[in-house]
């Protein structure tokens, strides 16, 4: 009997996928134009990131404050992938930079089924259905933030994501390669570099060369390309005007800039400014109506700065918790490590991106795309790992605060839970119940 060949079957298998491209097409078409006037409803980040890329392409001054709008805060390397903006028309921007969104988040897509269904990533059988029902529903809701702001979020995930298909594997060499994701990741924007603790804990000192090279070549990569005209350097020019007034613990704050009771910043920091001390500006813009203005008691500047650290802290411990669990797992599964590495290594890159939104100055909703890396690890866990009543209990109760929107509670109510800081807690909260899995994980190994 003759058997069909592996060309034929793999053919065969194509054609059945053919149906798939009118598909993206329409997605592609459809979602350009929704986001395209979505984003004209409001002040869409396109605009800053484009100008941005003009400037630089002509040595102009990107950094500027108070002048045109929202300023251009990022490190220089996020303005790069806007150079080439400068030869398209500018009515196409927002198509094209949907169609860089949407193949992005199709990466990251495929990047998480293929964990779900993965034979090394749990115990029983895939349960495709369950796993994306929550990862889409929870752990997609800001992704729909990136895409109406038409923000370079996407971006930063898409770099996050390669950092975990590598990460996955155990092999020096291709770990390295993590390192070379995130740091093109932390060239884009800063918190990133958190990724150190993982590689330092974990001893992938390749990684960690490959990190710390690729984001000073990368920062250093514009001037190179595009010299400033005044023969400075974007870099010297970033840190001068952004990052010379931000202290450790501290929420971003800068006229023109930053709002430090602003609710949509969702960080620690910003979420602790709001309770521990008062609105001392009436024209604060960024505040919705007086919804900024949610003191519980007031802290000293000292105590407030304490109580900010304390928590930043405990974030770094519960990482570095999560990390060294996932360690003692891949040691303790012996012959079975490999698969053991590919299970819990999103967990490990999960818990690095609860760590970047929660520690950064400044964390708008749209960076919180990151989500769909915890969510999608827990909910893992949850259905093909050993069940655990306090890593549910965890996902639960972030669950039920992510879900405080405005369909639900209506704008103003909304605007309330978002300045006493609903993103901010649900994350922490999704980061305890990434930790508690990566723990079952190891005592998994260990029994």
């Amino acid at each position: 009997m003759d058997l069909p060949s592996a060309t034929g079957h793999n053919a065969g298998v194509s054609r059945s996928r053919l149906w798939l491209l009118p598909l993206l097409l329409v997605a592609i078409v459809g979602g350009a134009w929704y986001f395209d006037a979505q984003g004209k409803k409001g002040d869409r980040e396109l605009d800053v990131y484009t100008l941005g890329g003009q400037r630089m392409a002509a040595g102009e001054e990107i950094y500027r404050r108070g002048s045109d709008g929202k300023p251009f805060t990022y490190p220089p390397f996020a303005a790069a992938p806007f150079v080439p903006f400068v030869q398209l028309p500018e009515s196409w921007w927002s198509e094209a930079w949907f169609v860089v969104d949407f193949l992005i988040l199709l990466g990251v897509v495929r990047f998480l089924h293929r964990y779900a269904t993965s034979a090394d990533t749990g115990r029983g059988p895939p349960r495709v259905w369950w796993f994306w029902i929550p990862t889409a529903v929870f752990g997609g809701r800001h992704v729909v933030s990136a895409l109406t702001n038409q923000s370079n979020d996407l971006l930063i995930l898409g770099a996050v994501t390669m950092v975990a298909v590598c990460w996955s594997s155990r092999r020096q060499v291709v770990s390295a390669w993590a390192g070379f994701w995130a740091g093109i990741g932390a060239a884009m924007k800063a918190t990133p570099l958190l990724f150190v603790g993982l590689f330092g804990l974990r001893m992938h000192w390749l990684a960690l060369a490959a990190l710390f090279a690729s984001t000073a070549v990368a920062t250093l990569l514009p001037d190179l390309l595009w010299p400033r005209a005044d023969g400075g350097s974007w870099w010297r020019a970033w840190y001068e005007v952004n990052l010379t007034g931000l202290e450790v613990g501290g929420t971003a704050d800068a006229h023109g800039a930053w709002n430090a009771h602003s609710v949509l910043n969702q960080s620690l920091s910003g979420a602790t400014r709001r309770l521990f001390t008062p609105v001392v500006s009436a024209d604060n813009v960024f505040v919705v109506g007086e919804q900024g203005d949610v003191l519980l008691f007031e802290l000293s500047a000292g105590m407030h700065k304490a109580v900010t650290l304390l928590l930043q802290v405990g974030v770094l411990a519960v990482i570095s918790f999560g990390v060294l669990c996932a360690k003692r797992a891949v040691r303790a599964a012996g012959d079975a490590a490999d698969a053991m590495q590919r299970r819990v290594a999103l967990g490990e890159v999960a818990a690095i991106a609860c760590g970047m939104v929660l520690l950064s100055p400044q964390s708008s909703k749209a960076h919180f795309c990151v989500w769909l890396f915890p969510v999608a690890f827990v909910v893992q866990q949850l259905l093909r790992g050993r069940r655990d009543a306090l890593a549910l209990a965890l996902f639960v109760a972030s669950f039920v605060l992510a879900m405080l929107s405005k369909g639900l509670l209506g704008r103003d109510a909304a605007n309330l839970v978002l300045a006493f800081g609903n993103v901010a807690w649900a994350t922490l909260l999704l980061l305890l119940a990434t930790a508690r899995c990566l723990q079952v994980a190891a005592r998994d190994a260990a029994t």
